[in-house]
């Protein structure tokens, strides 16, 4: 399950993991172009975006849990919304180097915002309903304001 160049197969950090043997039933039989699975993994420890939507299915909405591994994935997410896809809640996984306890945790978000460290790397601000903004970043120092281009990505409509 977890060989060697398993890394390498992943595209990025944000990506999930699949192993055949965890499928449900075959390709194709929940839909064209659908698989269902027991399990899914993650290489690294990174957040990740729990999005519960509601999808139009012929006269009504039906309500579905997309998991979205990183910005990009949940960007996607939020370009589809519309009168086929309605945006219910969404929740950040993040792990405990991130939100500074001794696990993982899953709060809703509030807003999330990405913008450049000192040396031009990508850091994402995450605000979750208590109040606390968490960054994706190891440094002890990192303050907030030290981030050029600060764009906001979503915030949770009132």
């Amino acid at each position: 399950m977890f060989g060697t160049d398993i890394a390498d197969l992943a595209e990025d950090e944000g990506t999930f993991v699949t192993d055949i043997a965890d499928q449900a039933g075959e390709e194709g039989m929940f839909g064209s172009g659908h698989s269902h699975w027991f399990k899914i993994s993650r290489l690294l420890p990174t957040h990740w975006y729990h999005v519960d939507v509601k999808i139009r299915n012929e006269d009504r909405m039906t309500p579905l849990v997309l998991m979205a591994g990183d910005e990009t994935a949940f960007e996607e997410i939020l370009k589809k919304r519309g009168p086929d896809l309605e945006l219910t809640q969404v929740q950040v996984v993040t792990p405990a180097w991130i939100n500074k306890t001794d696990g993982w945790r899953m709060e809703k978000l509030i807003s999330l915002s990405t913008g450049f460290n000192k040396i031009g790397v990508l850091v994402c601000l995450l605000e979750v309903e208590s109040g606390v903004v968490y960054a994706d970043v190891h440094d002890p120092l990192f303050r907030i304001d030290s981030l050029v281009e600060v764009k906001k990505i979503y915030e949770v409509e009132a």
